[in-house]
């Protein structure tokens, strides 16, 4: 009997072992993840001073009055209260400051980044105008593939501008896509826009439908410069022309009260910064948006008698289940023309 003592010992051992074995792995484990995540977001900081310093050279300064890089253990978040921006342009400096901004990476997936931004942002425009921008959320998602641009978007509920007690303008709701073309060369994007029931003093002026507007794009574009080196936006338009660029708009629409109008075609610009292009124009309202396109010139016989003529030009159609007007929109150097005729010129864009 005494002869079973150390094997029934050496089978409690073996127990205790079994049990802690697994404690152990997961201790090890731990250990290790921490290590990874405390190695991951020091190399996190440090890129984070690498881009700011590489951004600040480009003339777009960026600065936190309180910065911090937590999330442990399965995210890495960086937090910045008082946060402002001065970026340089060619009229001027540009700057801007907002209480928070907050942006999320999972650990597994660190191309991706959410991040939100808390308002009101405080605006001051090269000219020196001071401007609130408020809303009840702005986020925005960041994705890269490949060490280039994949992928953002924005999204705004409720932005209202202000300046002092005058309000500039106000939405309720806007949303940016961009997404490179799958498959497609450099500089090829996907774009999607949506402007709701935006309204703003100035679109009183518009002599067409009434109350608030809403917009909507669908578009690809091709040869857009999409360099890191600072540019202004009219020298991207030059490069984007000097480029062959070409944007195919899938649909265009906006919507104010009865009027409605939908644009589908093809633009481009040739090396003057004039627009280029042709495409279906479908319209509810035509007569409203034909006298708007008109020139004032005072000759309200002759305008009418081109509004008749374009209407003549157009052929039935229906938009949103209504009766409407589809007409044959061409643009050259700028000129837009029905059919023979002209009835506005868009200014060169740069």
């Amino acid at each position: 009997m005494m002869s079973m003592a150390p094997e029934i010992a050496s089978r409690s051992r073996s127990g205790l072992w079994g049990l802690f074995v697994p404690l152990i792995l997961v201790a090890v484990l731990a250990a290790g993840w921490s290590g990874f995540w405390f190695y991951a977001a020091g190399r996190a900081d440090a890129a984070i001073d690498d881009w700011l310093a590489k951004e600040a050279a480009r003339g777009r300064a960026y600065a936190c009055e309180k910065r911090a890089l937590g999330g442990f253990p399965f995210r890495a978040e960086l937090t910045c209260d008082g946060v402002s921006a001065v970026i340089a342009t060619t009229g001027g400096e540009v700057r801007a400051s907002a209480p928070r901004f907050k942006a999320v990476a999972q650990v597994y997936d660190p191309n991706r980044m959410i991040a939100e931004l808390d308002g009101p942002v405080s605006l001051t425009t090269a000219d020196g105008r001071t401007l609130a921008l408020s809303y009840q959320l702005a986020q925005a998602s960041l994705g890269i593939a490949d060490r280039r641009f994949d992928r953002g978007s924005l999204v705004v509920d409720a932005p209202r501008l202000r300046e002092g007690p005058d309000e500039v303008g106000a939405a309720k709701a806007f949303e940016a896509h961009v997404r490179r073309v799958p498959g497609g060369e450099a500089g090829a994007y996907d774009v999607a826009l949506t402007l709701d029931e935006a309204d703003a003093p100035l679109l009183g002026m518009l002599p067409i439908g009434q109350g608030p507007v809403s917009l909507q794009l669908q578009a690809e574009a091709r040869g857009v410069d999409d360099s890191t080196t600072l540019k202004s936006p009219a020298d991207r338009l030059r490069a984007f022309a000097e480029a062959a660029g070409t944007v195919h708009v899938s649909l265009a629409k906006l919507v104010r009260g009865d009027v409605a109008a939908e644009a589908r075609g093809d633009l481009a610009l040739d090396k003057q910064g004039r627009i280029e292009g042709s495409g279906d124009f479908v319209a509810r309202g035509a007569d409203d948006l034909v006298r708007a396109l008109l020139p004032d010139d005072g000759k309200k016989g002759l305008a009418a008698l081109l509004g008749v003529g374009v209407q003549m030009l157009g052929s039935p159609a229906k938009l949103d289940g209504a009766d409407a007007m589809s007409y044959r929109i061409r643009i050259e150097k700028g000129r837009v023309a029905v059919g023979p005729i002209k009835v506005y010129k868009l200014p060169p864009v740069f």
